[in-house]
């Protein structure tokens, strides 16, 4: 199935088109008639400013509180609104009519950019290439920023470079209802590869790695002061899937916004995983993405009968590799 043509495509002034091949009528996409859905770039500029400045304010707010209770609440709040101002600017980004090649562009740009103010990617790079120290001397030479600026701005542009990301790999998804299928997939490989996969060795091994690739929580209580934990990181994998699953949900004309105010409320949740596991390294954040996503856009799901035994079939058998795996790795 051809996939909907870009807003370059469309011709000027002309909205691109929009269609959803499971339902017979378009459902729109919640908020379409929004500020961030008319001027997206706008909005995307604005929502990058509003993260620095809640995280930079919100800081110096929260080191001036005399009371403990009071600082608990606040950093509270401002987790939750640091939150909402990223999976805002990750749909904003989704939203940006661009075509193929300009995303490619802006992937690398982004991908420069990111080494520059994560520059511990250079020293992973000397490491795996055989030239650590090299690597070592290129990441000393450009940190050259303030340790929490530099954290700052880190987590900004490795948001934006995942909702890029995000949006590019999105377009492999040819039909709005493959989103049941992906979204599946992409929850029971992140919970393999946290516990028991990739991530769980570096995290182990290299927990640097994880650091560098991970939004870490830009406003944390001072210290002896106790505050509900919200998400003390996200990682890159997190923030890119969100992103291809609000640009099929916009591409296909499904509940892009819904998506995104599902997947906020299951992530100031999702901490509550760890008082059920608090051993745990890490705690995967794509089952609750994928979750909050399909909730927003189970409408539009519908498959025929063949399509459905076909999910039946795939799906048992990713149980049973499942399955497998986890016998393998707990004997």
């Amino acid at each position: 199935m051809a996939e909907p043509p870009d807003v370059e495509e469309a011709g000027a002034g002309t909205p691109a088109l929009q269609h959803n091949t499971n339902v017979p009528r378009p459902g729109g996409s919640a908020g379409a008639d929004a500020w961030s859905s008319r001027r997206p770039a706008r909005a995307a500029l604005v929502y990058l400013l509003c993260y620095l400045g809640v995280a930079v304010i919100g800081a110096e707010v929260v080191a001036s509180l005399p009371s403990r209770l009071a600082a608990g609440v606040v950093v509270t709040l401002l987790g939750a609104a640091v939150l909402l101002i990223s999976l805002l600017l990750v749909l904003t980004i989704c939203r940006l009519p661009m075509s193929v090649g300009r995303e490619a562009v802006w992937i690398i740009g982004l991908s420069v950019l990111f080494a520059l103010v994560r520059p511990a990617v250079f020293s992973f790079l000397g490491r795996w290439t055989g030239h650590p120290a090299a690597g070592r001397h290129m990441a000393e030479v450009l940190s050259v920023m303030p340790g929490e600026l530099q954290l700052l701005l880190g987590n900004a542009v490795l948001i934006v470079w995942a909702g890029f990301l995000g949006r590019l790999v999105s377009r492999v998804i040819r039909e709005g209802k493959l989103l049941f299928p992906v979204a599946v997939v992409a929850a029971i490989a992140d919970i393999i590869t946290v516990f028991w996969g990739l991530v769980a060795h570096v995290t182990k091994t290299a927990p640097e790695v994880v650091q560098t690739f991970s939004a870490a929580a830009p406003i944390t209580p001072p210290p002896g002061v106790a505050a509900p934990m919200l998400l003390s990181a996200v990682g890159i994998g997190d923030f890119l899937f969100l992103a291809v699953f609000l640009a099929v949900a916009i591409r296909y004309a499904m509940r892009p916004a819904a998506t995104m105010w599902a997947t906020f409320a299951v992530m100031l949740i999702a901490p509550l995983a760890y008082y059920l596991y608090p051993d745990a390294t890490g705690m995967p954040g794509l089952p609750f993405i994928s979750a909050a996503a399909l909730w927003a856009n189970w409408r539009y799901l519908r498959f025929t009968q063949e399509e459905k035994r076909a999910l039946a079939f795939a799906g048992a058998f990713v149980l049973a590799a499942v399955i497998g795996l986890w016998a393998v790795f707990h004997r």
